[in-house]
């Protein structure tokens, strides 16, 4: 097991929701009919560099924008392109005083600026516009959000926020505690029509099982808007690498490689392999499984504990509980240091000031696994395969983590894209490990433990050779999300998986909640620019793009200049 230790430069020795359960059902079956109020994305066109919403007439995106601006810090570079570009963004107010600062988020590649909208002090359900900088102090990316129908004259409700709550627990039949609940006030554009709402989110213990949206007209009461904001797949998984089919090259009903009710067969235990666990905690007496990228926390049925104990040795076959709690706390560790120390981009929940927290038996035990945008946490189940033995799972509800934090809450599903970027991330970490052959069709698998087997079918980034954007989508988004996840497995194969991950990731930070996969192609492509990635890389990675249907031009039609002459490593970054 040489292959991850090299790549990743560590040495080893050894989940708003987003959910993991059967891809075809999208979610557990109890919850349709709940939602309402969900409406597909606008229709885009292009005008030259500008992605232009149809329905409000405003810019969703802005490519290769090139645009000087005097140097000050990232904030004030942004406000003073905004500015010059008030009437081009379609932004009401040109002095910006419906715009308030949000995060930013600084990259080897520059820096990114998120300025939400707001209406007489409050803010604009989705409203966004999202600056990335250069390090020559230029604009280079924009997203947008903007809505400029926003039109509202009061701020103050009618109904209390306890009042909403009442009218949405009612439509949901909620039953029990809940493991979160938060209220907002927000002001929402209902297609023509500016309503304040009240905003109110639920993740109820029993039932109705999810992480809950609802929008309550803070007025008359009338419910516009029931979403399940979680994002589902499905779920298994414990110290396999990365799970016991890859390692073994072995499929699912050989001899000893079935899940036999959490029951270990020799097959099995000769794949569990032992790996460094680092920077664990010794605190009154006991070893936990907390450090500063993976904290284990049990806040979800069944209540199975921490799994705390007196030794450091954690030698456990799957049969034990605390096998999944071990194989959680590897990988979420070595690929949250794999990003932070290898890749060099500093991420991190927003959320908590601890490593990613994860139950690794949650979901009362069913077989979905999910993340939390509201509180940034890991939720694994156990149905069929345990979810947390197959690292797949573990790194695809992680992957919604990283694309909600590099977004600082901006993580979009629009296409299916952050279902994509969990499945991009997953097979990136598994395939490096070099178990399967271009020539097995295990090399393309999502979730080759828990998937692909009776249980569910699992996914497939080579779903984009027959389905290339955006012909192939189908409007689910599971479905949709094998095109962007194996389009970046293109991109990877053509420049390899640190460039690849790390572009991924910077570009992915450059993206909105309304962001799909288009505009996340020319983020990705961007990124690479600004990373200064040899003109080769930069075109491998266009071309690879493009190959999927993508817009992105080729490199030679981004630079006037192109490649400088004599370097061999940067690109000229000489306006058009």
């Amino acid at each position: 097991m040489t292959g991850r230790s090299a790549l990743l430069s560590i040495s080893i020795i050894l989940t708003a929701s987003v959910f993991a359960g059967p891809a075809s059902a999208g979610q557990p079956p109890e919850l349709t009919g709940l939602e309402v109020g969900i409406r597909e994305a606008a229709p885009t066109q292009m005008h030259g560099r500008i992605l232009i919403n149809v329905e409000t007439g405003a810019p969703v995106a802005l490519y290769r924008v090139d645009h000087a601006v005097r140097p000050g810090t990232p904030e004030e570079q942004t406000r003073n392109y905004l500015q010059a570009e008030a009437a081009t963004l379609g932004l009401l107010q040109t002095d910006l005083r419906d715009l308030v600062h949000h995060a930013s988020r600084t990259t080897q590649a520059g820096t990114t600026v998120r300025m939400r909208q707001h209406r007489n002090g409050v803010p604009v359900y989705g409203g966004e516009v999202t600056v990335t900088l250069n390090n020559n102090n230029q604009v280079v990316f924009v997203t947008s959000s903007y809505d400029p129908r926003v039109s509202i004259d009061s701020a103050e409700p009618t109904l209390s926020a306890g009042q909403a709550r009442t009218i949405a627990n009612a439509h949901l039949g909620v039953e029990g505690p809940s493991l979160y609940d938060s209220h907002a006030l927000m002001v929402y554009q209902d297609v023509d029509r500016t309503r304040l709402v009240h905003r109110v989110l639920t993740t109820p213990l029993e039932r109705p099982r999810g992480e809950w949206e609802v929008l309550v007209d803070a007025h008359d009461g009338t419910i516009i808007r029931v979403a399940d904001i979680a994002y589902y797949v499905d779920g298994t998984g414990n110290a396999f690498e990365p799970d016991p089919l890859s390692s073994a090259t072995a499929v699912y009903g050989g001899t000893g490689f079935v899940d036999g009710n959490d029951a270990d067969t020799a097959q099995l235990t000769a794949e569990a392999f032992s790996f460094t666990l680092p920077d664990i905690t010794f605190t009154d007496g006991n070893y936990h499984l907390e450090g500063p990228y993976a904290d284990i926390t049990d806040f979800d049925s069944p209540y199975k504990g921490e799994f705390s104990q007196a030794t450091s040795t954690w030698n456990f076959t799957r049969n034990a509980d605390a096998f999944e709690a071990v194989n959680g706390y590897h990988h979420i560790d070595t690929f949250m240091r794999y990003i932070n120390e290898t890749l060099g981009v500093t991420l991190m929940p927003y959320q908590y000031a601890t490593g990613v927290r994860y139950d690794p038996h949650g979901w009362n035990g069913a077989d979905n696994s999910s993340y939390s945008s509201s509180t940034g946490r890991l939720t694994f189940g156990e149905g069929g395969v345990d979810d947390a033995e197959d690292a797949d799972v573990l790194i695809h509800e992680l992957g919604h983590g990283i694309h909600d934090w590099v977004t600082s809450g901006g993580l979009s599903q629009v296409q299916g894209l952050s279902e994509g970027c969990g499945d991009y991330l997953a097979v990136s970490y598994s395939r490096v490990l070099g178990n399967w052959t271009p020539a097995d069709p295990q090399y393309d698998w999502v979730f080759s433990w828990d998937g692909h087997n009776p249980f569910w079918p699992g996914r497939n980034t080579a779903w984009v050779d027959t389905h290339p954007w955006p012909s192939g989508l189908v409007g689910q988004i599971h479905t949709d999300g094998q095109i962007w996840a194996g389009c970046m497995m293109r991109v990877w194969d053509a420049v390899g998986a640190e460039k690849s991950d790390r572009a991924f990731i910077v570009g992915l930070g450059y993206t909105n909640s309304s962001s799909n996969q288009d505009v996340a192609a020319h983020a990705v492509l961007q990124a690479s620019v600004d990373l200064g990635y040899s003109a080769t890389d930069v075109e491998a990675i266009a071309t690879a793009l493009q190959s999927c249907g993508y817009t992105v031009e080729t490199p030679s039609s981004i630079f006037v200049d192109g490649f400088e002459s004599g370097n061999t490593n940067e690109w000229s970054l000489t306006s058009p």
